[in-house]
């Protein structure tokens, strides 16, 4: 491992470089492009404690999109082999790492999920699928996903529980996504979890510990289910859980969310508004 300190405007890989080297970011900002170098759009946006390029942990394959240094930066380069290595020998330092890899691995999850339900949209046997409803007008997208520019997005309690968690005027989401989920209990090991807001639960539990994020796409804001075992309702829509929809659109003006069951004590207000 060896720790670098780097300039503005560096740039770390391009799309084909080979995948050496994961990165965790002591201080500073990195952005992740895609496209060509004229016309590339960040996709991404990684801070201090945040890992980027992690795939290079476990494949040789290619770079895709390119990650540069939007200030001055001091990041923590990792190889395969070092890697491997800490796993059996020091596995506390691969722990960022991991978090970043697993948090991957949830993204893709939920995304092949979304496809397998658009491709196939009829009630499975179990009648635990659900036919997606058509999504309303898309609002003007900011050009950064990982920014909240272009929206007005606020998470307001709607429960006592919800409360226990945020400030009585609501959370001002500055960046998407906004990751939810459930702290560890105090008698669990101490997880690989990734979340921005961590909410208090108890046995039996209404949230998983990766529940759901609040992110946007091309066509506005979403929210997604990060595997969790009971899912969320999202204006009545049921995703996540037991059924194969895995996402739901959240329209302009207010919006309920439920973390669980129906009858979850977890439950908010969304309020999104063109900025």
């Amino acid at each position: 491992m060896t720790e670098q300190e780097l300039a503005p405007g560096h740039v770390f890989f391009r799309p084909g470089d080979p995948g050496e080297l994961a990165y965790l970011i002591q201080t500073g900002q990195v952005e992740l492009l895609s496209g060509a170098p004229e016309t590339s759009t960040r996709v991404a946006l990684f801070e201090a404690g945040e890992v980027f390029g992690e795939m290079a942990l476990i494949e040789e394959r290619p770079r895709v999109r390119t990650a540069r240094a939007v200030t001055a930066v001091r990041v923590t380069a990792m190889t395969r082999d070092e890697f491997e290595h800490l796993l059996t020998h020091d596995p506390v330092r691969t722990r960022q790492y991991l978090r970043s890899l697993f948090e991957r691995l949830r993204t893709l999850t939920a995304r092949l999920a979304g496809e397998v339900e658009v491709a196939s949209p009829e009630p499975s046997d179990l009648g635990t699928a659900l036919v997606r409803s058509a999504p309303p007008s898309p609002v003007e997208l900011p050009k950064d996903p990982s920014a909240p520019a272009g929206w007005v997005v606020v998470l307001h309690p709607l429960s006592r529980k919800a409360a226990e968690t945020l400030p009585d005027q609501g959370l001002l989401v500055t960046r998407f996504p906004l990751r939810i989920g459930r702290a560890t209990a105090a008698n669990e090991p101490e997880a690989f979890d990734l979340n921005d807001v961590w909410l208090l639960d108890n046995k039996p539990y209404n949230i998983s510990r990766n529940h759901c994020e609040i992110a946007v796409d091309r066509h506005g804001i979403v929210v997604r289910d990060r595997g969790s075992q009971l899912g969320c309702i999202v204006n009545d829509e049921m995703i996540g859980g037991r059924v194969i929809l895995a996402d739901a659109r959240l329209h302009p003006g207010d919006n309920v969310l439920v973390l669980g069951p129906r009858m979850s004590p977890y439950q908010f207000r969304v309020t999104v508004t063109p900025a």
